[in-house]
């Protein structure tokens, strides 16, 4: 998966610089479908995610995800942080992220389990052309009691006017493989 993100990295940062503008502030509805590896069970849920730029630099990520399992199992997850960008030319940025998390996981006829910590990602955007944009990272969560676990995500990102976008996005992990679609409304910048 390493030598999958590295070669995504190098492929971004070939693209010509042409004009172009990546933009941080901007708000993200979406659909998973989430299978569980090592349990064989799936699931499906929704989520929102933000992005808002603090500075040049600097911006905020929010977001929140709930998510109904197989034998009535819900999941539900939230997080909230800051994250650098440093452009590498015009038109692919390298990015860091650090988050606190929270998660709470819940089944019928049981008490829930609350869980919070932090997570890190670094990751790369570009713009292939005007319209669509690829992005790759990989992330490391730690929701303690032994929960914790490295990603990596990889998307794309259709933008069909300047203020809609409409996105496929696939993460993997050791235990977990998610599908998704969004929708995204960016604003300011």
């Amino acid at each position: 998966m390493i030598k999958i993100f590295m070669g995504a990295t190098l492929a971004l940062l070939a693209i010509p610089a042409l004009a172009g503008d990546l933009r941080y502030t901007y708000v993200e509805l979406g659909y998973q479908d989430i299978e569980l590896d090592d349990f064989n069970v799936d699931g499906d849920g929704f989520s929102i995610r933000g992005s808002f730029v603090l500075t040049e630099d600097w911006f905020m990520i929010v977001g929140y995800q709930a998510a109904d399992f197989d034998f009535g199992v819900d999941f539900d997850y939230a997080y909230l942080g800051a994250g650098y960008r440093t452009p590498i030319n015009d038109r692919v940025d390298l990015f860091g992220t650090i988050s606190y998390l929270t998660a709470d996981v819940s089944a019928d006829g049981f008490d829930s389990i609350d869980e919070d910590g932090f997570g890190l990602a670094v990751g790369v955007r570009g713009l292939v052309t005007e319209q669509l944009e690829l992005t790759g990272s990989i992330g490391y969560s730690d929701l303690g009691d032994g929960v914790d676990g490295t990603a990596i995500s990889a998307g794309a990102l259709y933008s069909f006017t300047d203020v809609f976008a409409l996105g496929i996005e696939i993460e993997l992990d050791e235990d977990l493989t998610a599908f998704g679609i969004g929708a995204r409304f960016y604003f300011g910048d």
